[in-house]
């Protein structure tokens, strides 16, 4: 009976670990991909209010979360700019313990850009 529980609590201890283990990738849905939506929103608000670019979120196609030194969301989303469309992969590295933490990459058809902010 001890035999089980100890392979018990090691199976159930190794799927845990391999769920949060660093560098794996997490494909987002549902509470997740509505809390890493936010953190896109946040973003681009906090953009658009300092030195840009100027996007608002038109619809997340896909989102993955990756733990790093941090997090690493990565997006693939329509995003709006004045009467524009257009698909863009979005990375957001986010490390809140640094000043400006945040570290955003927009690769759109037009070129790619690289912002940082708090």
């Amino acid at each position: 009976m001890f035999g089980m529980k100890v392979v018990f609590i090691v199976g159930l201890s190794l799927a845990f670990a391999s769920a949060q283990r660093p560098g794996g990738v997490t494909p987002l849905s549902g509470d997740d991909l509505v809390s890493a939506t936010n953190v896109l929103n946040n973003s681009l608000e906090k953009l658009a209010s300092g030195d840009g670019p100027n996007y608002k979120l038109g619809k997340v196609i896909s989102a993955s979360r990756q733990l790093v030194s941090g997090f690493k969301y990565v997006y693939e989303v329509e995003l709006v700019s004045e009467n524009n469309t257009k698909n863009c992969n979005v990375e957001i590295w986010s490390q809140p313990w640094l000043p400006n933490g945040n570290e955003v990459t927009f690769d759109c058809p037009d070129g790619k850009v690289v912002k940082r902010h708090n």
